[in-house]
């Protein structure tokens, strides 16, 4: 396994863990043959490490650096044909990862400095070589330095495709939240509207203390709503134990169950209404009575989920924890009206200490209906 995740296949050929294969070609170009016969030898020795490519003359390494892929172009500045500095600025263009290493003879240190100035390259190096390290070490660290651009480049291309994916996962979490309000948007307003024109019109009569009470469980119901709005994606079971937890209380005399009879879970679309009309059920009797007996089942009449709500409680005028008949009323006409918008259909009757309730559910809601058996 070579350095900093490298590895290398059966043919010798190094390539990232991720499948992608590494560049390690290494092209060097000067126009005097004894000076590419002289490389060659230097880096015999190397040859399985640095896989090497010996041009004379510049438009052939040209060719080959827009044909193949090249890690590092080492070239002699001062060539007759085309300059060195040229080749550098077309290699630029060709492959702007490849590595470039200049290599010419010099003769003062103001001249070296004045090649760093003209051409971008990785580095300078000075002929004559006298050993074989003096051209090797820097193939290696240029070899290194293109590994590094390629794992950079990499990790610039993994984090876009990142980008991309959280920019689909957020469209889609936005263009999800948009349909939630769209299909909650219509049942709050119309909660909203209905708790709003009945505090107007109906808490005329009501005391402030009374009036007072009605305001704070018309705020709790919209609260409720809306908390059922945040946790659409909980599951039957989450809705089951916060709603027994919250109305059943077996030791004080108030039971509620919930049976789900349709063989399977109510579709997640629908889910959050008919946990909440079951909510709006245990509510209504939590406010109303100081004991009570209530069953919810959940069944299914072809494609309509329905929600039945039977409810027993003690009789008399002691049962009620509201003594004010207005304030019952109006509460109870809070609930219906929200109800009736919650469902698309809704039934209800009443005979003596017992009260019946139906609500219809399915996917598309059309227009809303109502059929009532008695008051509530």
């Amino acid at each position: 396994m070579a350095g900093n995740g490298w590895q290398k296949n059966s043919r010798g050929e190094s390539y990232f863990p991720e499948g992608r294969q590494v560049v390690n070609t290494v092209v060097i170009l000067d126009h005097e043959s004894k000076n590419i016969e002289g490389y060659r030898r230097m880096l015999e020795a190397s040859r399985e490490q640095i896989d090497c490519e010996f041009f004379q003359y510049p438009e052939k390494a040209l060719d080959y650096v827009k044909s193949h892929p090249t890690a590092v172009l080492i070239s002699e500045l001062a060539m007759p044909v085309m300059s060195g500095k040229e080749v550098f600025d077309m290699v630029e263009m060709l492959s702007p990862s490849t590595v470039r290493i200049a290599m010419t003879q010099m003769d003062s240190v103001a001249e070296t400095l004045e090649i760093f100035n003209q051409i971008r390259i990785f580095k300078l190096i000075l002929k004559p070589f006298f050993l074989p390290e003096d051209l090797i070490n820097p193939i290696q660290q240029a070899l290194e330095y293109h590994k590094e651009l390629e794992q950079e480049e990499l990790r610039i291309k993994k984090m876009e495709q990142e980008r991309l994916r959280l920019d689909q996962l957020w469209q889609q979490l936005t263009d999800k939240l948009e349909k939630k309000k769209n299909r909650y948007k219509g049942i709050y307003q119309v909660a909203s509207g209905i708790i709003r024109g009945n505090l107007n019109s109906e808490m005329k009569g009501l005391n402030a203390q009374e009036a007072g009470f009605a305001a704070e469980v018309c705020e709790e119901l919209l609260q409720e709503f809306m908390r059922y709005y945040m946790f659409e994606e909980r599951d039957w079971q989450f809705h089951v134990r916060y709603l027994q937890v919250r109305f059943s209380y077996p030791e004080d005399g108030c039971i509620l169950q919930i049976k789900n009879n349709t063989g399977s879970e109510a579709p997640r679309e629908i889910l959050p209404e008919i946990a909440y009309g079951i909510f709006l059920g245990g509510y209504l009797c939590q406010m109303l009575f100081y004991s009570y007996r209530t069953l919810m089942l959940v069944e299914k009449e072809g494609a309509v989920y329905v929600l039945r709500m039977f409810c027993q409680h003690s009789s008399g005028r002691k049962s009620y924890k509201i003594t004010d008949e207005g304030v019952r009323n109006l509460m109870i006409n809070f609930i219906r009206e929200i109800a009736k918008a919650l469902s698309f259909r809704m039934a209800s009757g009443v005979k003596e200490q017992k009260f019946a309730v139906r609500l219809y559910f399915r996917k598309e809601d059309g227009c809303n209906e109502c059929d009532n058996y008695g008051a509530l």
